[in-house]
């Protein structure tokens, strides 16, 4: 590894997770989101929500705590009456 490399590579804290939540377009559809991501005391670092359709779309950023975690989150998700999917990743 060159030192060139070393600014490419993220420290733990920087790791991020995505999270993108589709949802019936309910007014508390948002709340009920992130209702259940506050129980899990996940970091927010970034959210964006747009109707599209009948639909919301919902994007959250946090930091990384793990797969365990992640998979708990997704389901917890899952679960909530309104939601249609939950897919996620690493950014």
């Amino acid at each position: 590894m060159s030192l060139g490399d070393v600014g490419d590579l993220k420290s733990e804290d920087e790791k991020r997770r995505l999270f993108f939540v589709t949802a019936e377009d309910t007014p508390d559809a948002l709340m009920r989101v992130l209702g259940v991501a506050s129980v899990q005391q996940v970091r927010l670092r970034a959210l964006t929500a747009r109707p599209e359709g009948a639909a919301i779309s919902i994007r959250l950023e946090i930091d990384d705590q793990g797969d365990d975690r992640a998979q708990i989150l997704a389901a917890r998700l899952s679960s909530v009456p309104v939601v249609r999917g939950v897919g996620h990743g690493w950014r």
